[in-house]
């Protein structure tokens, strides 16, 4: 639970006919939300529902907020300010240490006390798992691939050898990062001889895959 001047802090926004102390408790579309959620308007179609709307309040933009009959939360953006809003509801599981007894390291691997690797993850060797890092069950690290601080691998996800992964990412199920393109090559006896990939992946920090 947060309260709307705290909401306010987050958004960048400034508070219009309403209480900085109401408690808001989710989030919720204008026509379902109830007293306790906050709403958002990122068109002006919708504004026919600001009338009847339950909401606690709703965030919106400058121009909107002219005549609005709803407590409002006023952003320069609304649609970024709900994101960071809607962030604050979002619920993330934490990471328990430890690491399954399916799971297989290789012996030379990095892993951080504070990760967790989970059900029949393969970790390879001289791989560096960050602190904080969640692996999902079915997950593969490459042999020399590093993952940030934070990270997350929902499950089923691989990283071929050298990838490096920042801080913060969230990894998507069935992900594969790393893997070979289609450099094909064709000489002069009509056959195609595969160009090999020597490069790897760098994915910077604060970033989603899928």
């Amino acid at each position: 639970m947060v309260t709307l001047g705290e909401i306010a802090a987050v958004a960048s926004a400034r508070l219009q006919g309403c209480d900085a102390a109401t408690v808001i408790i989710g989030v919720a579309p204008l026509h379902r939300a109830e007293p306790g959620q906050l709403s958002f308007m990122t068109h002006p179609r919708y504004r026919p529902f600001l009338s009847d709307t339950q909401a606690s309040a709703v965030i919106l933009s400058t121009e909107d907020a002219v005549d609005c009959p709803a407590p409002a939360v006023v952003a320069a953006n609304p649609q970024v300010a709900y994101a960071r809003v809607a962030a604050l509801f979002e619920p993330l599981c934490q990471v328990r240490p430890g690491i399954h007894p399916t799971a297989w390291i290789d012996p030379s691997a990095q892993v951080a006390p504070d990760a967790w690797i989970g059900p029949y993850c393969v970790v390879e060797a001289d791989a560096v798992i960050g602190a904080g890092v969640y692996l999902g069950p079915h997950c593969v690290v490459g042999e020399r691939a590093e993952i940030g601080t934070h990270s997350r691998l929902v499950a089923r996800v691989t990283l071929c050898h050298r990838v490096r992964l920042g801080q913060r990412v969230l990894a998507h199920p069935g992900a594969v990062i790393g893997s070979d393109g289609f450099g094909l090559a064709l000489d002069t006896g009509g056959r195609w001889l595969k160009i090999p990939q020597l490069g790897s992946v760098l994915i910077g920090c604060l970033l989603y895959t899928s």
